[in-house]
């Protein structure tokens, strides 16, 4: 898998706080001077809108519950529902198709849910409790089954696949995937590709290192030959506040390794408003600029 897009930094369409239509958010991050965007949450869909944006051809990333369905769900890839299996395999799949119009080069989706989510908490989902002996394993299994067919579709429509790090926190111990190294690397061993990678989320990454008592610089170290990309955000190891990044911060260095030099970053970091966010973005492009 190629990557065309060599140190740029997209924002995401999740970083200013309140949901708005697709348009009026991507109209505001142009009036700010950002036009690179990763399309993801915080943003609704006019009957239009994806006519409008195949039409306008900016230069974005889709990622994982873009572009948002009619009937809302949880999307899952792990999932022992078969409509939800479904329902996420349909997602993803047009999702792919939509990449390919856009000419954007991959399409990243979340690491599955051992089971699923039963309703929203704050920040995280709320699950059942699990009763399954061989509950993990069986949820892997199917992740790697679900994710075997979305990655033959993703090559069929010459777009990679990346798989963004799951979040542990203590709060949600035992109830999500791909939340430390080992698994992705037996899921990359069971599925040998190279159109697929990881999408690395350096708030998750944070958290579960945090929770779970492991390097997080020996995490990214194992897995450096198929990180494809950056979610940049940062927190204190406790919970997930999609933080600006800060000078100093471990973040930064990670960045700065000439490994990851050429790749892709995306901002999911929390701001007021777009101004804000703009000037962060700018902050971290002359950072990582003076290397």
């Amino acid at each position: 898998m190629t990557n065309s897009y060599s140190r740029t930094i997209f924002a995401s369409t999740s970083c200013v706080k309140g949901s708005v239509p697709l348009m009026e958010r991507l109209f505001a991050y142009r009036d700010a001077g950002i036009a690179t965007i990763e399309l993801g949450t915080r943003v609704n869909l006019e009957p239009d809108d994806l006519s409008r944006l195949v039409e306008m051809k900016p230069q974005c990333l889709l990622h994982n519950y873009f572009p948002p369905p009619d009937e809302p769900f949880i999307l899952n890839l792990a999932t022992a529902d078969p409509i939800i299996k479904q329902r996420s395999l349909d997602l993803a799949q047009q999702a792919i198709r939509l990449s390919r119009q856009l000419n954007a080069p991959f399409y990243a989706i979340h690491a599955g849910f051992v089971t699923d989510p039963c309703g929203f908490g704050n920040p995280y989902f709320i699950y059942p409790e699990i009763t399954e002996a061989n509950a993990r394993q069986n949820a892997f299994e199917r992740y790697m089954n679900a994710l075997s067919i979305t990655n033959q579709y993703a090559l069929e429509h010459g777009v990679g696949l990346l798989i963004e790090n799951n979040v542990c926190a203590p709060e949600i111990y035992g109830h999500v995937l791909l939340d430390r190294a080992h698994e992705f690397l037996a899921l990359f061993e069971a599925i040998d590709s190279p159109n697929l990678g990881i999408l690395l989320d350096f708030g998750h990454l944070n958290v579960a290192a945090h929770t779970l008592g492991f390097d997080r610089l020996e995490f990214i170290e194992q897995l450096t030959p198929y990180i494809r990309c950056f979610h940049v955000h940062d927190n204190d190891g406790t919970h997930d506040t999609h933080s600006p990044v800060q000078p100093g911060s471990w973040v930064l260095e990670v960045l700065r390794l000439p490994e990851f030099a050429h790749l892709p970053l995306v901002v999911e970091a929390q701001f007021d408003d777009v101004t804000s966010l703009s000037q962060h973005m700018n902050w971290l492009r002359e950072t990582l600029r003076d290397e």
